[in-house]
């Protein structure tokens, strides 16, 4: 082990007088210095057979805050299908089953506002040949929810401390609320499979229910079906635009794209260390899936011939727009004239054109990302900030735990080293103390940020 002499030969050296008291004063305020940098750290240095109840009661308040958010976040990812728009709906079919972390409650507001298209249900397939009545019974057959795809059982992350033979107490409150959310999810399941047996008793029942499509409403959604050029799906031909290049999108896929998770500048090659420095960690912009323009954002032109549900003028039972055949024929017979006698901007006919086609042709210049009517990535997922400043936290915690366990090992060595070298002994407490200092001002720099963020996290929540 080199000069660092063995735990007898230090036993022996300070019980028969080879230390001074001075010395062994100097080795107990080293020891305090240890304790206090590795707290000061993020180790929270209690006595045997004793533990922190207030740091445990503000952890249990937290996870129980925490399980309470995902609640109310779950709840609203549940079709009903009472909450409806333009024939479509306020939650997500159920394509995907992860990244459905944006603000559910802006989604749903910007869905009623008519802001960004409502989440319809998908068709799997459509062929311009089905008649209005093939049509209409596949769109009235179609599931509110996509139950058994969503919430298939998806492989958990490994945790760190399944690997270490003792597991901390956070570790076991990490397995609780694993266990919480897993039956919560069950219990989720279960909630829309009622909702979805409520839908199918009010189809068949011979009262008639006004949340249920009439004929005439599913033939106008799904009669021109659109396939989303991202999941493949066919869609009513009402679907968001991105604003750069005017591609179509459905809402589904758009509640999917998001920033990049916090990391360091991987085009910085002038700082190797970068990664470790917690103020390079960076967040870029959502980048377009088509044209891959920065800060992703999209616009949404309802319908002018269609508004039932929720804020619309009346409901989905008692729509009696014009039958698809009936549209059909006044389009072609537009379209015969049209180079004669050109329409005007407020007759039906100019309506029944696409409105993916006329929305590709007013959109060819990108739309300025702070236009009112671009609803960008970002503006569902308000919280990027917040998780960029945890990140950063997190790492800098990191950063001060691995300085202080090295000085720790510093002290370690320093008590082992010969006693003619005070000059290095001298030398060494200097730079932990110096260490100490930057440890402690590192900690309370954390402590204030981490105020600040649950003060304007309870802002925020008020």
């Amino acid at each position: 082990m080199g000069n660092v002499p063995t735990k007898e030969a230090r036993s022996r050296s300070s019980s028969v007088g080879g230390g001074s008291p001075s010395n062994t004063l100097t080795r107990s305020s080293r020891r305090h210095t240890t304790s206090s940098i590795l707290e000061n750290a993020g180790f929270l240095m209690y006595p045997s057979g004793t533990s922190s109840s207030s740091s445990h009661g503000k952890s249990s308040r937290s996870a129980e805050e925490k399980l309470k958010q995902k609640e109310a976040h779950m709840m609203n990812l549940i079709i009903r299908y009472e909450e409806n728009v333009d024939g479509g709906f306020l939650a997500p079919h159920g394509i995907y089953k992860s990244n459905l972390d944006f603000n559910t409650e802006i989604v749903r507001s910007l869905i009623v506002e008519r802001r960004i298209a409502p989440f319809f249900t998908p068709l799997q397939d459509f062929d311009e040949d089905w008649t209005d009545e093939e049509v209409a019974t596949i769109a009235s057959q179609s599931p509110l929810h996509a139950i058994d795809e969503a919430y298939s059982d998806d492989e958990e992350p490994d945790d760190a401390d399944n690997h270490k033979i003792h597991l901390s107490a956070n570790y076991f409150r990490r397995q609780e609320q694993k266990k919480k959310v897993k039956e919560l999810t069950v219990s989720m399941k279960e909630l829309q499979k009622q909702h979805e047996m409520e839908y199918m008793a009010a189809k068949q029942s011979q009262k008639q229910d006004p949340n249920v499509p009439s004929k005439e409403l599913l033939l106008k959604l799904y009669r021109r079906s659109a396939e989303c050029p991202i999941c493949f799906l066919y869609f009513p031909p009402y679907l968001n635009v991105s604003r750069c290049c005017g591609q179509p999108i459905c809402s589904e896929c758009f509640v999917q794209i998001r920033r990049l998770d916090p990391h360091p500048p991987h085009d910085d090659v002038s700082n190797e260390n970068s990664a470790e420095i917690p103020h390079t960690l960076i967040s870029e912009y959502a980048n377009c899936p088509f044209c891959a323009m920065p800060n992703f954002g999209v616009t949404y032109d309802p319908p002018k011939d269609l508004s039932v549900g929720i804020g619309g003028i009346t409901s989905p039972a008692y729509y009696k727009g014009p039958l698809a055949a009936t549209e059909e024929a006044v389009v072609s017979s537009s379209d015969e004239v049209s180079a004669a006698s050109p329409q005007s901007p407020g007759t039906p006919v100019s309506r029944t054109v696409s409105p993916t086609k006329a929305k590709a042709r007013k959109r060819r210049s990108s739309v300025p990302a702070d236009d009112a009517g671009v609803i960008t990535t970002d503006y569902i997922r308000p919280d990027w900030e917040q998780k960029l400043a945890s990140a950063k936290s997190k790492l800098a915690r990191r950063a001060a735990t691995a300085s202080a366990i090295h000085a720790s090992n510093l002290i370690v060595d320093d008590e082992g080293s010969s006693r003619g070298q005070s000059s290095s002994d001298s030398q060494n407490l200097r730079y932990l103390q110096s260490i100490e200092d930057r440890m402690i001002e590192e900690a309370m720099k954390l402590s204030l940020a981490e105020e600040k963020a649950r003060r304007k996290k309870q802002e925020r929540e008020k």
